[in-house]
C-alpha cells in the first residue's frame, strides 16, 4: 500500500521494493531520507504495522482513544480529520474521508500539527498593573477590559484570527461593529485584494473535471494548500493538462491554454489574487467554455472571515458598507487608534507584529490579548484572557472553496471560558442585551444573517449566486 501511495496517489515515488525475491524490502533509493511531504499516509494505511509514527507509538491503544471529528487547522483546504485524545490530551490527527475535500489524504504538516495544541499549564487572565501582569479572575478581566474599550470611544481596533470559527468571528465582528461602533476590523496580515464571492467558483473537486489548470504562483500555492497537489497529480494521471507558472506570468499563462476548452481552472494565492483576476478576463475571452477561479486563503477559516465581514470595507455577504470603511490592520499604525483587540485560537496563524507594529504596539494606552497559547504579544499586553484552542471548541469553518463544515471539541478545558461567552459579557457590559446560551443559537443568527449559509446543516459549499 505504501508503494502504492507514493507511486499513484503523490506521484513522489519515495518508496519502492528493494531488491528482489524473498530479499525484498521496502526502503528508500540508495537509502536516502525521505523528502514527502505525506508520509503521515504511509503509516495510516500499512495494514501491517511495519511503519509507525513516532510521535504516536506506544502513547496509546486505539481502543483507548476518545475520538472526535474535526477539521484540519493547517490551512484553508479543509481537510477532514478524527481528532484522537486520551486522558484530555490529544494523541494523533487522523484522516477521515471526504471525496468532495480531501479524497481521504493529509499532507504531514497538518497531521503532525497537534503538539501545538496541546496545552501545557491552566492558564489565568492577567492585568498589568505598574507595568507587571497580576493574576485575576475572568469577571475581572473581563470588567477591565470593558471599560477601556469604552473610554476609547471608536478609536479602537480589532483583530480576529483566520482561525475562528464562523460562531465567534459572527460575535466579534458584532462587538465591533454594533457595540463598539468601530469600523476598524480586519483578519489579515498584509495588504491584499479585496474579497470576491467569485475566488471561490471553483469547487475542489471540480480540478480534476477541468480540461486545464493553470497554477498561478508555481509552488506556492502547494506549500499554502498541500493536499491540493495530490488532487492534481490524481487529475494529471486522468489526462488533465496542468500549468505551474509564476504570479506574474499571465501571458505564459494564457499562451498555454487552447481555444477549444471546455472548462479551465485557476489555482492561486491570495498574494496573486490580482493576477488571477486578470488571466480569467483574457481566458474567458479566448476558451468556449467556462473559466473558474479558486483563490487560497490563509487559515482554516479565512475564507469565513470574508464571508462573515471580518474587514474594514465589506459587511456580511460582501456588502459595501457606503462609506463607513474602516482601516485595515497595515493602517492602524499612525491612524489615531488608542486600543486593540487581538483573538487569537491558533499559534499556526496567530497575530505576528512587523516591526512597525511592535513599536506601535508598545506606546498603544490599552492592548487586550483573548488567545490560547502565550505568545509575544503577552509582552506588551494589558489584559490577557485565556481563551479556546481550535481543537477545544465546537462551531464551524469556511474552507477555501466554501464549504461550511463542522467542528466538534477533542478536549476540554473546562476551567477556560468559552470565547464567545467572554465576547458577549462583554458587549453586555457595554450596555449590549445579547443571551446566547450556545453555539447552536449563534449559529441559527449566522443562518439568518447570511442565509447562504444555509449550507452549513448539511456540510454544502456557500453558494453566492448560481453556479456556472
Amino acid at each position: 500500500r505504501c508503494t502504492r501511495f507514493s507511486e499513484e496517489i503523490s506521484g513522489e515515488r519515495e518508496l519502492a521494493l528493494i531488491q528482489r525475491g524473498v530479499h525484498t524490502i521496502i526502503g528508500t533509493f540508495n537509502d536516502e531520507p525521505a523528502q514527502s511531504n505525506y508520509q503521515g499516509n504511509w503509516t495510516e494505511i500499512c495494514p501491517v504495522g511495519a511503519l509507525t509514527s513516532r510521535q504516536y507509538r506506544f502513547v496509546s491503544r486505539p481502543w483507548d482513544l476518545d475520538r472526535s471529528a474535526s477539521v484540519c487547522p493547517g490551512c484553508s483546504m479543509g481537510c477532514n480529520i478524527q481528532l484522537d485524545a486520551r486522558n484530555n490530551r490529544i494523541g494523533r490527527f487522523q484522516s477521515r474521508e471526504n471525496l468532495a475535500v480531501d479524497d481521504g489524504w493529509l499532507c504531514d504538516a497538518g497531521r503532525f500539527s497537534f503538539p501545538n495544541f496541546q496545552r501545557q499549564s491552566q492558564d489565568r487572565p492577567q492585568i498589568r498593573r505598574n507595568g507587571r501582569l497580576e493574576t485575576v479572575s475572568y469577571d475581572e478581566a473581563i470588567a477591565f477590559a470593558a471599560s477601556a474599550l469604552e473610554q476609547a470611544g471608536r478609536q479602537v481596533a480589532g483583530w480576529a484570527s483566520p482561525s475562528d470559527s464562523n460562531e465567534e468571528l459572527f460575535l466579534f465582528r458584532r462587538l465591533f461593529r454594533e457595540v463598539l461602533e468601530s469600523p476598524n476590523l480586519d483578519h489579515r496580515t498584509a495588504v491584499l485584494e479585496d474579497a470576491e464571492p467569485d475566488d471561490s467558483s471553483l469547487p475542489i473537486a471540480d480540478i480534476e473535471r477541468c480540461d486545464h489548470v493553470i497554477v498561478l504562483g508555481g509552488q506556492d500555492v502547494i506549500d499554502a494548500a498541500p493536499v491540493l497537489h495530490l488532487r492534481l497529480f490524481k487529475a494529471q494521471r486522468k489526462g488533465l493538462q496542468v500549468t505551474k507558472v509564476g504570479g506574474a506570468a499571465v501571458a505564459e499563462a494564457v499562451a498555454s491554454v487552447r481555444p477549444d476548452c471546455t472548462a479551465v481552472g485557476i489555482l492561486a494565492t491570495e498574494a496573486n489574487k490580482k493576477a488571477a483576476v486578470e488571466l480569467q478576463g483574457k481566458l474567458q475571452r479566448k476558451v468556449k467554455g467556462s473559466v473558474r477561479r479558486l483563490i487560497v486563503t490563509t487559515g482554516p477559516n479565512g475564507r469565513g472571515a470574508k464571508d462573515l465581514g471580518i474587514l474594514p470595507h465589506l459587511g456580511p455577504g460582501y456588502v459595501s458598507l457606503n462609506g463607513q470603511a474602516g482601516k485595515g490592520r497595515v493602517e492602524w499604525p499612525g491612524a489615531g487608534i488608542k486600543a486593540l483587540y487581538v483573538h487569537e485560537s491558533s499559534p499556526l496563524h496567530g497575530f505576528v507584529p512587523s516591526d512597525a507594529e511592535s513599536m506601535w504596539l508598545s506606546a498603544l494606552p490599552l492592548v487586550i490579548f483573548h488567545r490560547f497559547k502565550a505568545a509575544a504579544l503577552d509582552e506588551v499586553a494589558h489584559v490577557i484572557i485565556p481563551g479556546h484552542a481550535f481543537t477545544e471548541k465546537d462551531g464551524t469553518v469556511t474552507n477555501m472553496e466554501g464549504r461550511v463544515q463542522r467542528i466538534l471539541k477533542g478536549i476540554d478545558a473546562a476551567w477556560v471560558r468559552e470565547d464567545w461567552l467572554v465576547f458577549q459579557e462583554i458587549a453586555n457590559q457595554l450596555g449590549a442585551s445579547w443571551n446566547y446560551e450556545s453555539v447552536a443559537q449563534i449559529t441559527g443568527d449566522v443562518v439568518r444573517a447570511i442565509p447562504p449559509y444555509a449550507a452549513l446543516n448539511h456540510g454544502a459549499r456557500v453558494l453566492w449566486s448560481e453556479p456556472r
